[in-house]
Formats: C-alpha cells, sequence, structure tokens
C-alpha cells in the first residue's frame, strides 16, 4: 500500500510534541483530528491516539481495527469498543492522565464538555504546539511534497490543450480533475477550521474570477449554487480574458498549491502589468525568504512594492482583501507559517508555504502567481514545477 508511514519518521514526529507536552506540565494529549491522526499514527481510522509525556502512544480504534494495525506502524493500537471506556484503558496500560492536551481550535464546545465528563480532568489546548510541531518538515515529507509537485507539474502541462473557446469553466475543471486522478490525486484537500471547504482549487474565467466570496482567500469566485459559493459559475470562455487556475495537488497526503493564468490572446494591458508585479513580488519574497526573516517583514515589502505600481486597492482581493500573502502547506491547505500582516513569526529551516501574490478587477477578473517553497539554509527553494509566465494561447486554436 502507497503511503505507509515508517515507524522512524513517526517517532521523531511524537518526540517532538512531547517536548513541548514537558514544557506545558501534561501528562499527555489526546489526538483525534484526522490531520493529526495521519500526522503522528499514519491512520485516520476512526479512534484517539494517545501520547504520553513520556513512553510510547497508544491508538485506540473504535473502526476499523484491523486496517489501522495495516496502515499505522505504531506498536500499541487497542480496540475501543466506547469512549467511556478510554481513561479505564489508559490507566490500564499505565498512563497517566490527569492533565491532558487537547485539539480545542477543532472540537466543538458540545464535545469539549463531553470529554470534560469522561475523563474529568483538566484538558488544555494543545492545537498551537501540534502545528509548530508539523510545521517543519522531514526530509521524509520532503520527498513526498517534491513528487506531489512533479505530478502537480504534468497536470498543468496538459491544461493549454483543454482551453477552447466557447468551453464552460466548469467543464475545464472537470478535465482537470480527470487529469489529476489519472496521476491520483486523492480528491481531497484538507483545510482545517470551521466551514472551510475547498473542492481541488478554483478555475476562474473572465469577470467571474473578481467575485469574492466568503472564505479566508484571495480570490474567490461565483461558484455553481449558494450551497457552495466558490470557484466555477458556468462563465464561457472567450477571448482576451483571465483564466485564473489555482489548483492544489495531493498525491500521497502532502499538498502542493499552485496557480498559473492564461487566456486566448492577448490579455488587456492593466491585466498584464498586474501580473507582472505579481512576480516581481515573487521574486521580492525568494530574495528575501530566508531562516530569521519575520513574515510579517515579508508581507509588507509585497505591500509597498504593490502600492509603488499602483495596485494597492488590487491586492489580494479588492475593497476587502486577506492580509496574508503566503500560507503554510503540508497535510493541509492551512499551516504554519502564514506571511501575513502582524504576523510575528520568523521563517525556520523546513517550514514550506505557499506564496500567492495576486490582483483583482472588478469586471475584468484576477491575475496573479502561486508557487510552494521550501525554506532552507541557503534560502527558498521551489516545490511546485512548471513555467510562471502569462500564457497567451492564439487566438485561432
Amino acid at each position: 500500500m502507497e503511503g505507509l508511514t515508517p515507524l522512524g519518521e513517526l517517532k521523531n514526529r511524537w518526540q517532538k510534541l512531547q517536548k513541548h507536552l514537558a514544557r506545558l506540565d501534561l501528562d499527555g494529549a489526546l489526538i483525534m483530528e484526522n490531520a493529526d491522526l495521519f500526522y503522528f499514527a499514519g491512520s485516520v481510522q476512526n479512534g484517539y491516539l494517545f501520547i504520553p509525556a513520556e513512553g510510547e502512544p497508544l491508538f485506540l480504534v473504535k473502526k476499523d481495527l484491523e486496517r489501522a494495525r495495516q496502515e499505522s506502524a505504531l506498536a500499541r493500537i487497542i480496540p475501543l469498543d466506547s469512549t467511556r471506556n478510554l481513561l479505564p484503558l489508559l490507566q490500564e496500560y499505565g498512563y497517566a492522565a490527569k492533565r491532558l492536551g487537547l485539539e480545542l481550535d477543532v472540537i466543538s464546545v458540545r464535545d469539549f464538555w463531553r470529554w470534560q465528563k469522561l475523563l474529568g480532568q483538566e484538558l488544555v489546548d494543545i492545537s498551537r504546539e501540534i502545528k509548530l510541531v508539523r510545521s517543519i518538515k522531514s526530509p521524509y515529507e520532503i520527498q513526498l511534497l517534491r513528487e506531489t509537485g512533479r505530478r502537480n507539474a504534468l497536470v498543468y502541462a496538459g491544461i493549454r490543450e483543454l482551453i477552447k473557446p466557447g468551453l464552460k469553466d466548469f467543464q475545464l475543471a472537470a478535465e482537470m480533475e480527470r487529469l489529476a486522478r489519472y496521476q491520483g490525486h486523492l480528491g481531497l484537500i484538507r483545510f482545517r477550521g470551521l466551514n472551510q471547504e475547498l473542492f481541488y482549487g478554483q478555475v476562474l474565467v473572465g469577470a467571474a474570477g473578481a467575485i469574492p466570496t466568503s472564505y479566508d482567500t484571495p480570490l474567490g469566485g461565483a461558484g455553481l449554487s449558494p450551497y457552495f459559493p466558490q470557484s466555477v459559475s458556468g462563465a464561457v470562455i472567450a477571448p482576451n480574458q483571465p483564466i485564473s487556475i489555482d489548483f492544489t495537488g495531493n498525491y500521497l497526503g502532502y499538498l502542493i498549491d499552485q496557480t498559473r493564468v492564461y487566456s486566448i490572446g492577448p490579455l488587456p494591458s492593466s491585466l498584464r502589468k498586474a501580473f507582472q508585479v505579481s512576480l516581481e513580488i515573487q521574486d521580492l519574497i525568494v530574495r528575501e525568504g530566508k531562516p530569521g526573516k519575520n513574515a510579517a517583514d515579508l508581507y509588507q515589502e509585497a505591500y509597498c512594492l504593490a502600492q509603488q505600481a499602483g495596485l494597492g486597492e488590487h491586492f489580494m482581493g479588492y475593497r476587502q482583501p486577506v492580509s496574508f500573502i503566503g500560507h503554510g502547506v503540508g497535510l493541509e491547505l492551512n499551516e504554519i507559517p502564514v506571511i501575513a500582516r502582524g504576523v510575528d513569526l520568523v521563517l525556520e529551516e523546513g517550514m514550506v508555504f505557499a506564496l500567492e501574490p495576486k490582483f483583482v478587477f472588478p469586471g475584468l477578473g484576477a491575475v496573479g502567481i502561486e508557487n510552494t517553497f521550501l525554506v532552507t539554509p541557503g534560502g527558498l527553494e521551489r516545490l511546485s514545477a512548471g513555467a510562471d509566465e502569462l500564457v497567451e494561447l492564439p487566438e485561432t486554436a
């Protein structure tokens, strides 16, 4: 089975979290969110992973036990028939559980109350510490990210053959999704948080690409229904309009985020200028992005460049712009680091983030670039592949 996480990798991860548990004087952490379960256990079977402050974890599985044992390299994987028996089982295996860490950024208040009642212990938010551990990618994870970048580039390589006048945006999206599936795309983009949703990515055609959405993203799109108000809307491809394709690759559990812009025939000069500025901003961040660099400073430098180009009001959204130009990626699309206004965080070796300077023009559409980068000792290494240029296809195609 592809995608099995080696025991040594899992051990390195839980031992990093254990350092945080010791610092916070916690007896352990109870992990239940799917991305975190996969990170620390190598499986998302229905269950709970207990990571003690010292010693090996215990994976208590409700469904399916046999699959969990096949997927996870952990030694201690046991059945759990009811959450009421979780605390007695921890005690039976010799674990202390007086002060426990939980992922309170994703657990509902009702579930928190339930866990308080079941465990009868002091419960502490451990979500920030988990995110910090996950933010530094190991060589194993970087290898998976590179492979994802390679496969996603193959999808983008086929796009120019798909774009035709008269084609609707959802038809183009469907063809892209088909290409991605043939490369092994898992069909899921994990996006942490309440009401955070995404399906493969966004295909935005013409003026529809400038329509804002409720999601915390620079671009939105009208969507096909108020039920899912983003991305494709039935817009028809025509000459001289931007086709912005923000597509997330997920072939091995690890995400690569990437955006390219296409058109049939030349774009209006205002959009071509904005696209060029997006490349200049990317070049700026690549030059300045090194271990120890403050994320807020990077954002401010990018914003100033957009302002100097006379494009400040179009930068990262129109009228209601998002306050970031980059977001961490890994198992989820919104990880640490965030390259954003006021975020006092420094880049560290091993961090991975998507950089997406973009511009929105009501009535015209959206343009910009996005690539995924790894922070190395010498600077930023690009993990997404393929040329960056604006692809202007001949009108006779």
